[in-house]
Order: structure tokens, then C-alpha cells, then sequence
């Protein structure tokens, strides 16, 4: 095993074992998923908040596009729901690390005054939002300690993705093929993982900008999200999200300052890519990086100062990687910086077993 001298490093190279965990607990030999599936339900809202509240943002998208279910994504501090809603037909789902978040926690008990259709996703049992909840799914990400959650936003990234597979399975479909692909994902982490050299010299570029923009599409914005919170709270950068498309619509006036710009690239966007790439280069000079799987075409690789390729076409592993190439990202600009990566000022965590 290899030694490392900062936990965030050594909890971002843990994530290829915690998904093979999940998958031995959750999934059965004859391929059923084991843990209860909640009743079918109108809508689903997802409530967290931080890197948490990240994997509400992708799985909305998600069950968006794999179940045609209405899903929404709500930051605890700012959940607000009319008294007039019908409650009992939504299915509320709380996501926390420690399962203790405060704000989480409190929207908990005010929606329990109204239904008992909670689900909560924890990386600690027997916590107090864990014995609230009706239904339960355990992260099993062991204990996390650095204050930038890695591991622990793996876990509850694909225990969304077993739950989406499990409602499908309920509703008779066969999901075979689908968990097949599940099973591919860690050994697929340890080959990004030790190929991720080039990340340091991303990074040795990125530090010398004022800000970093980060810009992705649908389940992608969700990821650029987490990636602009990583870099944040590790390196203090400012480094803001937008959605690929909407960013020219004003927003790109923050080019006007010496930035750098990352785009997650995937396979629907491709063109509009492109053409965004074409007009920011054409009107201003950031340092540009883009990330995309195999798919991409090679014009990416001319029009951006690095482009970062994952080698995968299979959008579940493009998640995946370009999540990893976000955490080491946030790292290595930490580290060139002098930051205390495990311990950034002014930030605390709840950490349990």
C-alpha cells in the first residue's frame, strides 16, 4: 500500500476499494439489489448540503433520464415547500456523510411532520437522521476525516445509482447488462488512479490564475459543482460553476480577468463545445482545459492548452473519472499552494465510524 503523507490523498485512493464493497454488500450473486426499495412515488426530493447536497444535483438528473420521474435537488438551508404540496406522494431523500448535518437534519424533522416517506442516504448507521428515516441505505465509506469528502461522495454517488437500478428491477425490467457495467467501475478508478501524473502539471498552471471556471451540462454541471467546491475549500481559489450553455450569456465576462477555464465535455454536447470554445479563445485568453471520454473528437485536443481524455465511452466510467480528476485537481493545487489540505481554515466536519 502505498504510503501518503495527506489523508484527502489517501481517501481519494480508498475509492476503487469502497465501491467494490458496496458492491459485494448490495448486490446479490443472481444480481437483485438488497436493500428495500421505497414505493413508487411522484416526485422525489433530494436534500443536503455541500458535496452531499453535489450527488442530489446528478441524481436528480439521473432519475430524470432512467426513471422519467420528476426529481428535484434542494440545498438544506434553503428547502421551502408549500404547506399545500401533497407530501405523502413525494419521496424525501436526506443525504449527509455523518448523518448528523444540522440544516439536513432540520429539514428532516419538518418534513416527518408531514410524511414518513424519507429515505437516507449515511455513511454512519444509527445516527440520529439514519433512526428518522424510513428507509435506510448505508455508505459503508469507513471513516472520513479529511474535511473535503471524497470517498464518502463516491459512495453516496452509487448508492443513488443501485437505488435507480433497484426501482427499475421492481418495476419487472432486467437490469443485468446495467449491473454488469456496476461491476467494472473499480478496476477501472485504480487504472485513472495510477495514471494521474498529468493532473500535477494541470494543476502547476492552474495556480497561477485569479479564478477557475468550471463548466459542464446536465449530470456534468452537478460534477462541476463539486469539482469548483473542491478546489475552493482546499486551495481557496476562487472557482465558480455554470452550465455549459448558459455561461456565454453574460457570465463569460469573468474571462475579462486573468481565469482558466475547465469544461466537462460529454458526448450530447460535443458541438456546443465546440463553439463555446471557439468564442471564448476568439475573445479572450484563459488557459483552457477540457476533459471528455474516448468519443470526444480530436478537434478538442487543438482548441484547449490540455485536454485531459478518460479513457472510457461508457458514461457511467466518464462520471467517474472526470469526478477523480476533479479530486486530484483540487489536491495538487492545495499542495503546490502550502494549504492545510486536510484541514482547510475555518472549516470543521462531523466524523463518525
Amino acid at each position: 500500500m502505498k504510503n501518503f503523507e495527506y489523508t484527502m490523498e489517501k481517501e481519494i485512493f480508498e475509492q476503487p476499494q469502497v465501491i467494490e464493497n458496496l458492491l459485494n454488500e448490495y448486490i446479490s450473486k443472481d444480481g437483485k439489489i438488497l436493500f428495500d426499495i421505497p414505493d413508487k412515488a411522484q416526485k422525489i426530493c433530494f436534500v443536503a448540503s455541500g458535496s452531499s447536497y453535489h450527488c442530489g444535483v446528478i441524481a436528480a438528473e439521473m432519475m430524470k433520464t432512467s426513471l422519467d420521474l420528476d426529481a428535484e435537488a434542494f440545498y438544506s438551508g434553503e428547502f421551502y415547500m408549500s404547506d399545500k404540496a401533497n407530501w405523502d406522494k413525494r419521496l424525501f431523500v436526506f443525504i449527509s456523510q455523518s448523518g448528523e448535518t444540522s440544516d439536513t437534519l432540520s429539514v428532516m424533522k419538518r418534513v416527518l411532520e408531514k410524511t414518513d416517506n424519507t429515505l437516507c442516504i449515511s455513511n454512519t448507521e444509527n445516527s440520529t437522521m439514519w433512526n428518522l428515516a424510513k428507509y435506510k441505505i448505508h455508505t459503508m465509506a469507513g471513516k472520513e476525516e479529511s474535511i473535503a469528502s471524497t470517498k464518502a461522495l463516491s459512495a453516496q454517488l452509487f448508492c443513488v445509482m443501485l437505488l435507480i437500478l433497484g426501482v427499475r428491477q421492481k418495476q419487472g425490467e432486467n437490469i443485468s447488462r446495467e449491473i454488469e457495467n456496476l461491476k467494472t467501475l473499480p478496476a477501472f478508478l485504480r487504472e485513472e488512479l495510477n495514471s494521474h501524473e498529468y493532473v500535477k502539471q494541470i494543476a502547476k498552471n492552474l495556480v497561477e490564475y485569479d479564478s477557475i471556471e468550471i463548466l459542464g451540462s446536465r449530470i456534468f454541471y452537478g460534477l462541476a459543482k463539486e469539482g469548483a467546491l473542491k478546489i475552493k475549500e482546499t486551495s481557496y481559489i476562487n472557482t465558480t460553476a455554470y452550465p455549459s450553455g448558459e455561461f456565454m450569456h453574460g457570465h463569460v465576462a469573468i474571462l475579462n480577468r486573468k481565469s482558466a477555464v475547465i469544461i466537462l465535455v460529454d458526448e450530447i454536447n460535443h458541438g456546443i463545445c465546440i463553439n463555446n470554445i471557439k468564442k471564448i479563445k476568439q475573445s479572450y485568453t484563459p488557459y483552457l482545459v477540457t476533459v471528455a471520454d474516448k468519443n470526444a473528437p480530436d478537434y478538442f485536443s487543438e482548441l484547449s492548452n490540455n485536454h485531459v481524455k478518460i479513457n472510457t465511452n461508457n458514461e457511467l466510467q466518464a462520471i467517474y473519472g472526470m469526478l477523480i480528476f476533479l479530486q486530484l485537481t483540487a489536491f495538487e493545487c492545495a499542495k503546490l499552494l502550502g494549504r492545510n489540505i486536510d484541514k482547510p481554515i475555518g472549516l470543521s466536519k462531523v466524523v463518525r465510524n
